[in-house]
């Protein structure tokens, strides 16, 4: 009888022991500790490998993830390795393991310290452009502006305005061309003409020919000197006021009148301009595109009006009622710089208008289109 309580009791040892193993008695720790990782034995469904036998149904959605540990098959709601349940390995082979597993990690963990990026070479100058030149080309016989043109990679207007030359489709043999080596025009300086009356009539800056001619010294530009106006094109004919020393027929009327007394000898003295006898406060316009160099009371001209066209031209507007500009203004052609009257020496509303060249007086009818 004690054979048989001494062997219950046995039983009930290891019924209590194989509860405790599987965690169900009460809220015990049920964490098991397996290859240097805790495992929560509460996640975990056990089966025995060689009655696993089930459909992808019977398994609760939680347990999801397998792992194998001596010989029984879990399904955890976390992920974890599987555990390989033969342990016979050496501990120093895991040690081992578990360092070499551990090393890349804190080696991706330490800062990476890379060299100095290496600075950048420093950009070289840009080589100087070349300067702008004037070539020389013969004509030859058989020859047009535009294969010449070709030739030299430029278009047949810069030849044109190059040479000014008045009739482009009559080229002689032997005849000298020059040649520009960049787009724009070659213009020779006439006397009395300052780089500014060059500049506004070719609407380019000073600095720009200043810079392409190498000019030291911008005030002293001796007549007949040939600059290369960069990006500039040709003045047309019927805008020049001057062409090869010239004055030419390209003047607009300051106002529309009957001409009242013409240029010439009158009353025993030079009479300078022409006179259109129009109503008091009609506006007057500027005969070409211009600087206003005086606005104001003059004299016998009464109010005035004087503009500098640049190439030695100069206009004037005389006997106003009032003036529409001041000195130094730009003014275009045909735009309103003053308003007529009776003022100075008049005998009646009227617009005085004269056309000096070189600082001479020349007769406007002879220019005014």
């Amino acid at each position: 009888m004690h054979r048989r309580q001494a062997r219950n009791r046995f039983f009930i040892l290891l019924a209590l022991v194989a509860l405790l193993s599987f965690g169900v008695l009460g809220r015990m720790d049920t964490r098991l500790h397996i290859g240097g990782s805790d495992w929560d034995m509460e996640s975990f469904m056990f089966v025995y490998i060689d009655d696993l036998r089930f459909e992808p149904e019977e398994i609760d959605e939680s347990a999801i993830y397998a792992i194998s540990i001596d010989g029984l098959t879990g399904y955890a709601s976390e992920p974890a390795a599987v555990i390989d349940s033969q342990r016979s390995e050496d501990p120093a082979d895991r040690t081992a393991s578990a360092q070499s597993q551990t090393e890349p990690q804190q080696a991706a963990q330490q800062t990476t310290v890379e060299p100095p990026a290496a600075e950048p070479p420093k950009p070289q100058p840009a080589e100087a452009q070349k300067k702008p030149t004037v070539l020389v080309h013969t004509v030859q016989a058989g020859e047009t502006l535009w294969d010449i043109a070709q030739a030299y990679g430029i278009t047949v207007d810069s030849i044109v305005s190059a040479n000014d030359l008045s009739n482009p489709n009559r080229l002689k043999v032997g005849q000298k061309l020059e040649i520009l080596t960049v787009k724009g025009v070659l213009h020779e300086v006439a006397s009395g003409e300052s780089l500014w009356e060059i500049a506004q009539r070719y609407k380019v800056s000073v600095d720009e020919i200043v810079a392409v001619n190498s000019i030291a010294d911008p005030s002293r530009i001796q007549p007949k000197t040939k600059l290369i106006i960069p990006g500039a094109t040709r003045v047309l004919r019927s805008d020049a006021l001057v062409v090869n020393g010239q004055l030419q027929k390209s003047f607009d009327w300051p106002v529309s009148g009957r001409i009242s007394s013409k240029f010439g000898p009158r009353w025993g003295r030079m009479h300078n301009g022409l006179d259109i006898a129009v109503n008091t406060g009609t506006p007057v316009r500027a005969a070409a595109d211009g600087r206003v160099t005086y606005a104001g009371w003059n004299g016998g001209y009464g109010i005035l009006v004087i503009i500098d066209h640049g190439n030695g031209v100069e206009t004037r507007y005389a006997h106003n009622s009032r003036v529409n500009v001041k000195v130094g203004q730009q003014v275009s052609r045909g735009q309103i710089v003053a308003y007529s009257g009776n003022t100075g020496n008049s005998t009646g509303p009227h617009v005085h208008f004269e056309i000096r060249y070189r600082n001479n007086p020349v007769n406007p009818q002879l220019y005014l289109k």
